[in-house]
């Protein structure tokens, strides 16, 4: 693909300032809840870590998707819990603190799961997409400068200017909700020939995983002996990921356009079905 403006200066750089925004929610304490509640934040790493990324490659070996396709639902996969997860869990009163844990320390190894995964998906998957000599540690460090970085950046301003982290709280998440929505206009346009002919083949990809990962959460974390609230909030951190994260890696780093489309169509789907699991399951949690 032909570098743009768009992929080389205005995702990388709003991706930042997400993160940033992210970090500055954030305190020692989120990372702390790992000793203070094992048990729970123990199960939700599991299914965003482990069970997700499975989930993802067992889609994309057993549907008939074109290889781009096939390496996307991947890097969706791949990809950390984000703002939106925090959202939903917000508004349907789950265990927010578990939330933000869990989507904090996700963020934080999406610097070593993306590239490794990403490196899986493209020896499985050889096409357009990609091949087998795909750069692991270069892109570890370009994922690490897109959200490591930036999120302890966030931290260290919430640190040390706690009134102007409160401040920009709101306007941080308008910003983000904003942004992606205007990424996503853009790139249906720009690929609305491909959306238009492609999605009846792959829009069953990003729904099943969609599905598959909202009750593998739930379902696993209620085996594990949790609570409504708890499973619920895990159930939404594994079946809602950071498709802007996805977006900017597709096209800052793997310079793949083809492969913004799933993660941005997925960016609204999972708004939808976010909102009505989180509020349906939650029904009576103390």
């Amino acid at each position: 693909m032909e570098e743009t403006f768009l992929s080389t200066v205005v995702l990388p750089l709003a991706i930042v300032i997400i993160m940033i925004a992210m970090g500055m929610t954030l305190t020692i304490a989120d990372f702390r809840r790992v000793l203070s509640e094992p048990k729970a934040v123990a199960v939700g790493l599991f299914c965003q870590l482990i069970i997700l990324p499975i989930l993802g490659i067992l889609i994309a070996f057993i549907l008939p998707l074109d290889a781009v396709f096939a390496v996307s639902i991947v890097l969706l996969a791949a990809s950390p819990g984000g703002t939106t997860s925090n959202l939903v869990s917000h508004a349907a009163e789950l265990d927010r603190a578990l939330s933000v844990t869990l989507t904090a320390i996700s963020n934080m190894v999406s610097w070593l799961t993306i590239p490794i995964l990403l490196g899986i998906a493209l020896r499985m998957f050889p096409g357009p997409s990609g091949n087998g000599d795909f750069p692991v540690g270069d892109v570890m460090v370009q994922v690490a400068a897109l959200t490591i970085v930036p999120i302890i950046i966030g931290m260290l301003i919430r640190r040390f200017a706690p009134g102007f982290a409160e401040k920009t709280k709101n306007a941080s998440k308008i910003f983000s909700g904003v942004f992606l929505l205007v990424v996503i206009v853009a790139l249906v346009i720009q690929n609305w020939e491909v959306v238009r002919t492609e999605t009846p083949r792959f829009a069953l990809a990003f729904i099943l995983l969609n599905a598959v990962a909202l009750f593998a959460g739930l379902f696993i974390a209620r085996a594990s002996g949790l609570g409504k609230k708890q499973s619920t909030t895990i159930g939404i951190e594994t079946g809602l990921q950071n498709s802007t994260l996805s977006i900017t890696v597709a096209l800052a780093i793997l310079g793949n356009t083809a492969m913004t489309i799933i993660p941005a169509l997925y960016g609204i789907w999972m708004l939808a079905t976010g909102f009505a699991f989180a509020f349906y399951f939650n029904r009576g949690a103390e």
